[in-house]
């Protein structure tokens, strides 16, 4: 199918953005203190206050066009599933469609000029809990599908906007959304600070274990909660999964999934992983590397079923796989397609491979990634990870204040060892300086994005109310 062409800006990067992936400029390293001069500089050209202003979309383009514009190429019995499951909230909605954001944002009149690898969907629940290769349960970004190389502070925004919603979804006032962004903000700083006194080896070494986000707690209400949030994201291995996706042939011993239509099913013949799966899998083992290959190679292919999975994923080709090895212990791997971005046009260099793509972002951006993440194709690009393996978000819904505010000062604290990691902390911590000021300008930011989201949400929900758009049962929730 042909893409839906979207106005788009001529270009992104210009003669005065420096590239913080390289950690160069002029063609020379950069010095600690040479790093925080430059970004200082930044201010000059790419003033901090211009960040508070959204962009202006071009004629005929609203919430509409980008979320037709998604839709292209997803498989047409699970657009209804996508549609309800945005339809829940205002907070759904925003999770739902991130390219509307990067689309705004490729539109916004000012950026920082300070480009580096982004999450691209940074939002308070595309945070949580993962396991790292040694078992210990890591606290950061989870869902890398929209990484990039972009202004570093559209993380930032999307984080910020992601609290003002948030607290509004789970009824908390206005004053605790931004005192959130607050929190948010400063704790980044304050942490992105601590990177800028470390090598590169220590920030790479550096990791947010969940169980010191634990310690820290000093309040016994949370530190109950968080305990017990602990708890059931190191029982979500495969073997706690098995008795809810699979069951067992008695003959053989061998297990395969369970249909449950319409949300897991087996392929059909025109459906991927219908055949060629094998194929698949040859590739993808390609994708790992050499230890990791061989580990892999202790296990034999079983089943494959289709998987509807998320909010924004929902009709993207989802699958997931069960592999067991001799004496029937059991590894199951999920495939998701990887879609370009809204913003691939401008891309400084074309990307040959969106599972590479999201792979290589997520290695880059997370203290420690599944030793299982890799890519192949069959007609779409997939990237490919453990299912479930210890992966947990938080429940907004379980939130109080102080619980939303704490949480936000985590997600402050792992995003900036994302951006440091992936980035030049000196740099960044250069231009954003230490004031009140950076604060107030994205809470503005904030503001002012999560009430265009509500116009979004409500011109969806019209369309919706019109028949325009059709929604699945609660059944798919």
């Amino acid at each position: 199918m042909k893409q839906q062409k979207i106005a788009l800006p001529n270009q992104l990067w210009t003669s005065d953005s420096i590239d913080l992936t390289s950690h160069r400029y002029q063609g020379k390293l950069l010095k600690k203190a040479d790093g925080l001069a430059l970004g200082k500089a930044q201010r000059k050209t790419h003033p901090r206050q211009n960040l508070a202003d959204l962009s202006q979309r071009p004629k005929n383009t609203n919430a509409l066009t980008i979320y037709d514009w998604s839709n292209q190429g997803r498989l047409e019995h699970l657009k209804p599933i996508r549609a309800k499951r945005m339809s829940v909230s205002a907070f759904t909605f925003y999770r739902g469609m991130p390219a509307l954001m990067l689309f705004d944002q490729a539109w916004e009149p000012q950026h920082s000029g300070l480009f580096q690898q982004i999450c691209g969907d940074c939002h308070l629940s595309n945070f949580g809990g993962f396991a790292s290769p040694e078992r210990n349960l890591l606290f950061g970004i989870n869902d890398f599908d929209e990484t990039l190389v972009a202004p570093f502070e559209w993380d930032l925004k999307r984080l910020a906007t992601s609290f003002v919603i948030a607290a509004q979804d789970i009824g908390l006032s206005e004053r605790a959304g931004l005192k959130a962004v607050k929190i948010m903000l400063n704790s980044y700083r304050t942490h992105l600070t601590e990177h800028t006194k470390l090598s590169p080896l220590q920030v790479w070494y550096e990791k947010v274990d969940a169980s010191t986000l634990l310690k820290s707690t000093e309040c016994q209400k949370l530190r109950k909660k968080r305990a017990k949030h602990l708890d059931r994201a190191e029982k979500r291995t495969t073997h706690s999964l098995l008795p809810k996706l699979t069951e067992q042939d008695p003959e053989t011993g061998s297990r395969h999934f369970i249909d449950e239509p319409p949300l897991l099913w087996h392929p059909q013949v025109d459906e991927p992983f219908a055949k060629d799966a094998d194929e698949f899998f040859k590739d993808y083992r390609d994708s790992l590397k050499y230890e990791r290959r061989i580990l892999f190679d202790r296990y034999q292919l079983t089943d494959v079923a289709m998987k509807v999975v998320g909010v924004g994923s929902v009709g993207t080709r989802s699958a997931i796989a069960l592999f067991e090895d001799a004496d029937r212990e059991p590894l199951i791997l999920q495939m998701k397609e990887a879609c370009p971005s809204i913003l691939s046009p401008l891309f400084l260099e074309r990307v040959a491979h969106e599972g590479e793509r999201v792979v290589h972002g997520q290695q880059l951006m997370q203290a420690a990634s599944d030793i299982f993440l890799g890519f192949s194709r069959i007609e779409q690009q997939f990237h490919v990870r453990q299912l479930r393996d210890m992966k947990i978000s938080v429940d907004l819904q379980d939130m109080d204040e102080a619980y939303f505010h704490e949480y936000a000062e985590s997600c402050g604290f792992a995003l900036a060892h994302a951006h440091a990691k992936a980035g030049n902390a000196d740099v960044v911590m250069g231009y954003l300086g230490e004031g009140d000021g950076i604060v107030e300008t994205l809470q503005c930011y904030a503001m002012a994005s999560s009430e265009r989201n509500l116009e979004d949400y409500q011109l969806f929900m019209n369309e919706i109310s019109d028949e325009k758009i059709a929604v699945a049962g609660d059944d798919v929730l």
